[in-house]
């Protein structure tokens, strides 16, 4: 069932425009996404610079053209799903994982992880994380859960296909161990080897109406909830944290901290960490 939260706005900020509301609520119907959690000011902003870029006078005339053109419509989930990542982006706190979040996990649970990446995009996060686990734990049995919104992004996460600008931060050991190179339509690329992605299980999932699974040792979500509201933002927080086991650690983008986090039942596991106490 959709979340039906309303953001909060200051009373110097004007009220979103009739179009808006129609064109949020026609795009719900056309393609599910609820752009009602969002930010309104800002994602209105937004909209209506995708509008005149394709030369409509208002977000009524935007609403025709994409439910008209495919092209179009494409290229505004394009815009409105933020799919920029790259293996071990940020690689210090990749290296925190490595280091010390991963190790303490494996210490409650050698058998295995389980581990969600929560908005997966392409899949570099999720790859990224499970070539830390195997090299961390090779013998042990961990279980890789990567869900996006966007069907396509999750079609070209199981082909776990990379561009070189997305292997920059992979040492050639790695790119060795875990990719094969080969030649793509617009140069090398590098291809995940069947070990990797045979062990991610891609979902089409939508975090502001679907439900949660739980069970999980850490989940990944980074730079996704920063485009929400801030109730829609509470109630993803706390549901994250009952999607954890006690000693279950959130990982978060490098801009984001949560509001209120000790109160909400959190605790803090590192830089952009925060655990779930034990």
């Amino acid at each position: 069932m959709s979340l039906d939260i309303a953001s909060p706005r200051r009373s110097s900020e004007a009220a979103p425009q009739p179009d808006y509301t129609r064109f949020c609520q026609g795009i719900k119907s056309l393609t599910g996404i609820d752009l009602g959690q969002y930010r309104p000011a800002q994602m209105e902003r937004r909209l209506r610079t995708f509008a005149e870029r394709n030369g409509c006078r208002d977000l009524d005339a935007y609403l025709l053209t994409l439910k008209a053109d495919k092209v179009a419509l494409d290229g505004f989930l394009d815009r409105m799903t933020i799919n920029v990542s790259e293996l071990f982006r940020n690689p210090e706190r990749f290296q925190e994982l490595e280091k010390n979040i991963l190790p303490d996990l494996l210490q409650q649970h050698p058998r295995g992880l389980k581990v969600w990446s929560a908005g997966c995009s392409y899949g570099a996060e999720v790859y990224s994380l499970l070539i830390l686990a195997r090299e961390l734990a090779p013998r042990a049995t961990h279980e890789f859960h990567a869900y996006d919104l966007d069907e396509r992004v999750l079609a070209r996460a199981r082909e776990g296909v990379f561009a070189p600008s997305d292997m920059r931060n992979v040492s050639p050991e790695r790119r060795t161990r875990w990719f094969t190179e080969e030649q793509g339509p617009g140069g090398p690329q590098w291809r995940a080897k069947d070990e990797l992605r045979r062990g991610i299980q891609f979902k089409r999932f939508d975090l502001l109406k679907d439900r949660f699974p739980t069970g999980f040792d850490l989940i990944a979500c980074r730079n996704v909830v920063i485009y929400f509201n801030d109730d829609a933002k509470d109630v993803l927080y706390r549901r994250f944290l009952d999607a954890l086991v006690p000693g279950g650690v959130l990982f978060v983008g490098s801009t984001e901290r949560i509001n209120g986090s000790e109160a909400m039942g959190w605790e803090k596991a590192g830089t952009f960490f925060y655990g779930r106490p034990g």
